[in-house]
């Protein structure tokens, strides 16, 4: 699927009901060939809007890519490493971040200004669908300097530190 198939999927799914992090995953896994994933909406819903509708937290378009970054790259177990997964996360979240210049769902509809039927966030959720689908193909694209937290050093059965991930 081509990144504009994708963007337009998502523009139709958000349009369609979902909301904006639903309409990501859901988007972006279809744009990875994922398409028969009758959960993907589910994963996402507590996330739209900010979260919760609290519009407060980090914006719903930009937790739907990562939810479906980590379905489709994530670990399956504590004793498998996830640098390159943390890299590619935190870059796509630094480009949408220079393209938006914030990650937050309240500063993104601030700068909005009014909407008619949420056009706005309906480009933005597209948009944000095809940042996903881009990095997904062209991951080396994608600056990826994340910071390393130790978790990836932790052997198997120790304890998290508490001090940055578990």
């Amino acid at each position: 699927m081509e990144t504009q198939e994708v963007e337009q999927r998502a523009q139709e799914l958000f349009e369609s009901g979902l909301n904006c992090a639903e309409a990501v995953l859901t988007a972006v896994l279809a744009g990875q060939g994922v398409e028969e994933c009758e959960q993907a909406a589910r994963l996402g819903t507590a996330f739209g809007a900010g979260v919760g509708r609290s519009k407060e937290e980090m914006c719903g378009a930009l937790s739907g890519g990562l939810i479906a970054l980590g379905y489709l790259q994530g670990r399956s177990g504590g004793d498998e490493g996830w640098d390159g997964l943390a890299a590619l996360a935190a870059g796509v979240r630094n480009r949408f971040k220079a393209a938006h210049g914030c990650t937050s769902c309240a500063s993104l509809l601030a700068r909005f200004g009014p909407q008619e039927s949420m056009d706005k966030c309906i480009r933005l959720s597209a948009r944000t669908a095809g940042l996903f689908h881009d990095a997904l193909r062209n991951p080396e694209t994608v600056e990826t300097a994340a910071a390393a937290c130790g978790c990836a050093t932790r052997q198997a059965g120790q304890t998290a530190t508490g001090r940055c991930c578990g």
